[in-house]
């Protein structure tokens, strides 16, 4: 008889644990975590539309004639203005602060320009980057100082080219 008195009190306690966790007894019982299917497009049951219109703030950008153009230009002035070791640093950084991410400015303002061993371009640039990928691109140019190449980034279709990193070209 104690055992199961003991058994219907542990039996009650855990009743009563679970309508605490579980809410009232008139709300439908919570569902599960939704399951997703691999190579589906849309979640099962969240409540969301996960269509091929669902972006996540990732800004609509396209790679177009208009895009080549701008990069090759930013990057032709912003070497332009880099190969210049004669120039005195304030000058040198005040001219391509305007061209610079601000993660590059913050480095680039330490350069010295008359370490800059470059003092003329003689091709370029080339422009490649990733297919899919319309917001970052590499430049590579040839100097009379060996090939260098240049990263640019842009956050939008009509935000400006940004030079993340200048550098010597590592050989192949």
């Amino acid at each position: 008889m104690r055992k199961q008195h003991a058994l219907t009190a542990a039996l009650a306690a855990v009743l009563s644990l679970c309508a605490c966790a579980g809410g009232s007894q008139n709300e439908p019982a919570a569902k599960s975590t939704p399951t997703v299917s691999i190579g589906q497009e849309n979640y099962a049951e969240d409540g969301h539309d996960h269509g091929a219109d669902e972006h996540y703030g990732v800004p609509e950008v396209t790679w177009d004639a208009a895009a080549e153009r701008a990069v090759k230009d930013t990057a032709s002035k912003v070497m332009v203005l880099f190969a210049r070791p004669n120039v005195p640093e304030a000058a040198w950084f005040s001219d391509l602060a305007p061209y610079l991410a601000p993660e590059y400015a913050a480095d680039a303002k330490y350069i010295d320009p008359a370490r800059v061993p470059i003092r003329k371009v003689t091709d370029g640039p080339a422009i490649s980057r990733e297919a899919g990928n319309p917001l970052t691109v590499t430049a590579t140019f040839s100097t009379d100082a060996g090939r260098w190449q240049m990263l640019l980034h842009r956050s939008g279709q009509q935000q400006p080219w940004l030079v993340a990193t200048i550098s010597p070209q590592e050989p192949a």
